[in-house]
């Protein structure tokens, strides 16, 4: 995933929160939920 702020690479987190995954940027530190893709 990239890091909409600085546009680097994210690093994911070991473990899944509520079936999402955690992504965090080690250069501005943001961190955010992967969201799932809705099925139709």
């Amino acid at each position: 995933m990239i890091c909409p702020r600085c546009k680097s690479s994210m690093i994911e987190f070991r473990r899944s929160y509520h079936k999402q995954r955690k992504w965090k940027c080690p250069q501005c530190g943001r961190v955010r939920m992967q969201q799932q893709k809705q099925k139709k």
